[in-house]
């Protein structure tokens, strides 16, 4: 590295700006990849202000980062004080970037308020050009920018030192700065401003240590008073050691006043309790009775010995239980994989692949004709997801009209504000039915969202940190509306991280029998009769094409159902349309009334696999050319082997 000084490095800038490269020297240096980066999305001469949080946003962002902000404050002013008096300023961002707190000279913190440098102002390299806090960020490491290494030249006049800050699972949570004018600067300012992000740091740890103490006790209080179970613990010389309100509501007693004093004394134990607590045996989920105060009481009980004598005895209130088993019971299971019928070997390859998606935070788009089951699926994956306590919320972008849909979905702060459906989907999912018709405004603001986690209403400069799973469906070509630029091609990948191609009923014959057996389930329970179809109908019901996939399945079985002559299904129940529908059988013998591209396609399948991915030989069986036969694996999305 050659010497650092203000006109050496204002030569290696202009030289730079000129020719796009810099000598050898400054080659493997992280400010110049900086540069590089810069010279794609800002100007080095004209100065853009950085963008500003501002409102109950940056409320936020200083209340989530409160505990660093006090600790940093504190290491700042006493070094600040140690320099005084040098003229500095001394700044606090969080992990973003985003200004926290400022302290410092007067004159320095006027001259970067005029360049919009303030609370809430982003220290963004793409907006501001190269600078030390978007470096030490980028980096994980401190990062100094001296002079004209800035890579915009309204701030050639400074030098900024910057270090990160971790916290106690080393994961960065802030960053410190420390700006000088150049001629004030010190080579010893970089150590020292590292100095104090790791003092920051080391605090932080003392802090979040001693934090973790007072609320862990808390929190055991809260759990205690909170919980539906009563608990109670004695020593091993069956002292009273602890007892919730619960325990002492139940036993008659009064808490405050039983620490300390001998179980037996107020609890008459049954037998079972005693040889439990004698042989320091587990018990689980007893149904006993007590006798206490002169009462019997009847409870659910769980006994666990601990290592040190002791023991914990859990009362869990037999109503409550009851209670429990009976929603548990009565739940709805449709949510999940299990109720999804994959018989088929390409359903189970679907449900596989969104089961470990749903492990996963990626945008999810489901493909496939209407009715074969996109939202079950859906929901399945929100079901199984880390977002399953929150909401899942259902958005048909085809039932909004394009004028209305920024306000629908972004929501607005006019008048008494209306929540965009990302906040209330925030924790959750957001589940976006025929995607093709998001108006071009709302693909632009959703890909920055996916982009950013931040969104702003309509009519507002509010960003809103959002934290959501986005599931898109579609049963149109997306590629065709991309190519006539109805829809966003970076968008499509954005949503498209993982795609699922759900393929129609016809497809997967192998589920329709099961289909229709649990369609009559849950007509016998709505209709509270025994349903059931002989095998004649139901070979008929198998080989029917259903163009309407699963939602005409069910509608149909349940016409039929309501227009049956006797609680067996016949092949007289059926309606015409499935009687005279003509029936005809492949070269394989399976049943089947197929469009004539659905045969093309089985057959290419079906050569594939007899003459195992050998193209030459698969063409010469279909008798057709090489190239076409490329050109028609590629139209029905083929592999060969």
């Amino acid at each position: 590295m050659i010497e650092l000084t203000k006109e050496s490095a204002h030569t290696c800038w202009e030289f730079f700006q000129k020719h796009r490269w810099v000598s050898a020297e400054f080659t493997l240096s992280p400010i110049l990849d900086s540069w590089k980066r810069c010279i794609r999305q800002t100007s080095p001469y004209e100065w853009h202000k950085p963008n500003v949080a501002s409102g109950s946003t940056l409320s936020s962002f200083i209340q989530r980062s409160a505990e660093i902000i006090a600790i940093a404050e504190t290491v700042l002013e006493d070094v600040y004080q140690m320099l005084d008096p040098r003229t500095c300023v001394m700044l606090v961002t969080d992990a973003t970037g985003c200004t926290l707190s400022i302290l410092g000279n007067d004159k320095i913190i006027t001259d970067f308020n005029d360049l919009g440098f303030k609370k809430g102002a982003f220290w963004t390299e793409g907006r501001v050009g190269t600078n030390a806090v978007s470096l030490s960020l980028h980096t994980h490491e401190p990062a100094s920018i001296f002079a004209a290494q800035h890579f915009n030249q309204h701030l050639h006049k400074y030098c900024t030192h910057a270090a990160p800050v971790f916290n106690t699972e080393g994961r960065l949570t802030a960053c410190l700065l420390l700006i000088t004018h150049v001629e004030n600067y010190q080579q010893s300012d970089a150590a020292l401003i590292a100095s104090c992000a790791k003092e920051t740091s080391t605090l932080l740890q003392l802090e979040r240590n001693v934090s973790d103490a007072n609320t862990l006790l808390g929190q055991r209080n809260a759990v205690l008073e909170c919980m539906d179970d009563g608990i109670i613990a004695w020593d091993k010389d069956r002292h009273i050691t602890l007892i919730n309100n619960q325990a002492a509501s139940t036993f008659n007693l009064d808490k405050d006043r039983v620490i300390g004093i001998q179980l037996e004394k107020l609890i008459l134990l049954p037998p079972i309790i005693k040889s439990g607590i004698q042989a320091r045996r587990k018990l689980s989920h007893l149904e006993i009775t007590f006798e206490s105060q002169g009462k019997f009481i009847e409870a659910l009980v769980t006994l666990r010995p601990l290592h040190d004598g002791s023991f914990l005895l859990f009362l869990h209130p037999l109503e409550t239980m009851r209670r429990f088993a009976q929603r548990h019971i009565g739940s709805n299971v449709e949510l999940s994989f299990n109720s999804l019928v994959t018989n088929s070997k390409k359903m189970k390859k679907i449900q596989t692949i969104a089961k470990r998606a749903a492990k996963t935070n990626e945008p999810i788009l489901l493909k496939g004709e209407d009715g074969v089951g996109k939202n079950k699926i859906a929901q399945a994956i929100h079901h199984l997801s880390d977002k399953n306590k929150g909401p899942f919320i259902t958005i048909n972008c085809k039932s909004i009209t394009p004028e209305n849909m920024l306000k629908e979905l972004l929501g607005t702060d006019d008048g008494e504000g209306q929540a965009s459906k990302f906040e209330l989907a925030s924790g959750g999912t957001i589940y976006l039915e025929q995607i093709e018709f998001l108006c071009t405004e709302m693909q632009s603001s959703l890909l920055q969202i996916l982009k950013t986690n931040l969104l702003m209403r309509t009519n507002s400069n509010r960003m809103i940190p959002v934290n959501f799973q986005l599931i898109s469906c579609t049963s149109a070509d997306l590629e065709q509306y991309i190519n006539q630029d109805s829809f966003r091609r970076q968008l499509y990948y954005a949503i498209s991280a993982v795609e699922l191609d759900i393929p129609p009923l016809r497809q997967r014959k192998e589920d329709i029998i099961e289909l229709i057996q649990r369609q009559l389930r849950r007509l016998e329970k709505r209709y509270n009769t025994r349903l059931s179809i002989n095998d004649d109908a139901l070979d008929v019901l198998y080989r029917y094409s259903w163009p309407g996939n699963i939602s005409e399945l069910q509608n149909k079985i349940e016409k039929i159902v309501l227009n049956r002559n006797d609680d067996m299904i016949t092949t007289d129940d059926l309606p015409n349309q499935f009687l005279s529908c003509p029936i005809e059988k492949d070269m394989y013998g399976t049943p089947y009334v197929q469009s004539l591209e659905a045969m093309e396609k089985q057959a290419i399948e079906r050569a594939c696999e007899v003459f195992d991915g050998r193209i030459h030989d698969i063409a010469a069986a279909l008798q057709i050319s090489r190239t076409t036969l490329w050109r028609k694996l590629k139209k029905y999305n083929i592999s060969v082997k």
